[in-house]
């Protein structure tokens, strides 16, 4: 208890850490490169009321500020161990620094060999990479986006279950592929020091001339937030703060490119209907893009 402790990074994982550090009594100062926390998970005002929370808990956070130099307080004129040195002009001295910058799939092992690897190892639909016979599934694979069909790195549980099971019964039978990925699709619930947030999809959104258009409702007094993004007639992304019941919801609407008809409008108008609006478009079969 009291030790000054600089976190580098407010991603997902940055934020476990943070709320174990804070249990632990310490001076805690977390310093994010981007323009709020979690960047990678929620919209600027969403990462805005995150950070805000944070700071009522007693925790310092510099966003848009980077680490240029960590020294000993010995060589750096200070009685602290460290003498930490930020982009925005500000020495810290700290008892310990811990860095909590993100993870990347390990495929430096692949190099030399003829399976095809950008940030991941890259597979298709079957989980099956450029070499057959050989998959992938999970933190290291690099699938299909289930909206653009572009390949990315998913690294959360859900998905790597799903991959693992396609990837296993396609091996089962022998590369008789009858098992598929619809694709891979952005999934992210967090507690924050109590505060529940998620995101699913493109909660960025899409631009208008690709047919996107979205609703924001914001209520900063009580901590609860809702984006709702749309393509079209069909609910692409979502990203949530204080809301706990039936956020699954969302996932369904969006994985299962539910087109919502006139129920767009009603959402546009009120986000908060989105459970009515799953029970209404979801139970019926055409609904589902094809």
């Amino acid at each position: 208890p009291g030790a000054r402790v600089l976190q580098l990074g407010a991603g997902f994982i940055g934020c476990i850490i943070m709320e174990a550090l804070a249990k632990c009594g310490v001076q805690l100062t977390v310093v994010e490169m981007g323009d709020r926390m979690v960047p990678r998970m929620m919209t600027p005002k969403a990462g805005g009321m995150i950070k805000r929370w944070v700071e009522e808990k007693g925790i310092r956070v510099l966003t848009s500020a980077g680490v240029q130099r960590i020294d000993r307080g010995s060589e750096a004129g200070s009685d602290a161990p460290l003498v930490v040195s930020l982009s925005t002009g500000d020495r810290l001295d700290c008892d310990l620094v811990i860095v909590a910058a993100g993870v990347a799939p390990n495929v430096g092992f692949l190099d030399e060999t003829p399976v095809h690897v950008a940030k991941g190892v890259l597979v298709d639909d079957h989980m099956e990479t450029s070499v057959p016979g050989i998959f992938a599934a999970g933190d290291v694979a690099e699938a299909p986006d289930l909206f653009t069909g572009a390949h990315l790195v998913s690294a959360i549980q859900p998905n790597a279950a799903d991959q693992a099971r396609i990837a296993a019964t396609n091996m089962a039978r022998d590369r008789v592929h009858e098992s598929r990925l619809n694709g891979v699709l952005a999934i992210n619930v967090l507690d924050t020091l109590g505060l529940i947030s998620s995101s699913f999809g493109q909660w960025w959104g899409e631009k208008p001339e690709a047919g996107g258009s979205g609703v924001e409702m914001v209520d900063e007094a009580r901590y609860r937030y809702l984006s709702l993004q749309f393509k079209d007639d069909v609910l692409v992304g979502a990203t949530s703060i204080g809301l706990t019941q039936h956020v699954g919801a969302l996932r369904g609407l969006i994985h299962g490119q539910v087109k919502l008809g006139d129920w767009k409008e009603r959402l546009l108008a009120n986000p908060l209907a989105f459970v009515d609006a799953y029970v209404a478009r979801s139970q019926q079969p055409m609904a589902l893009a094809r």
